[in-house]
């Protein structure tokens, strides 16, 4: 669908295309003369785009900084999740109370299976 989409906006460009040839010509001028004035915008305003390359490693330097701490917020965090304080300990004799340890062991829910047999 994308592809039908790029072909009817193309369609659409070439469509408006002007065909007299001193429209064409004039057209072709503008743009080249457009594109001369955006390439050489620095030459022009030399202390702007100073000014902008050092906002621009500004930015990026916090981007780089927010990157890694979302990256390590989110690893901290999920780390803690799956263990919060280790492996579980043992349960002291003193904590069952009078359970032994036949009466911790869980009941078998499924069918019984004879041994030596089937």
């Amino acid at each position: 669908m994308s592809l039908f989409r790029i072909a009817v906006v193309l369609s659409l460009g070439v469509a408006l295309m002007p065909s007299d040839r001193e429209q064409q010509e004039a057209l072709y001028e503008r743009a080249a003369t457009a594109a001369h004035w955006t390439m050489t915008y620095c030459d022009r305003n030399g202390q702007q785009c100073v000014m902008a390359g050092e906002l621009w490693e500004a930015f990026l330097r916090k981007a780089e900084f927010a990157g890694k701490l979302a990256y390590d917020v989110a690893i901290r965090s999920s780390v803690d999740q799956v263990l919060p304080d280790g492996p579980p300990a043992p349960i002291s004799a003193k904590a069952r109370g009078t359970l032994s340890p036949d009466d911790l062991r869980p009941n078998w829910r499924g069918d019984k299976v004879e041994e030596g047999g089937a």
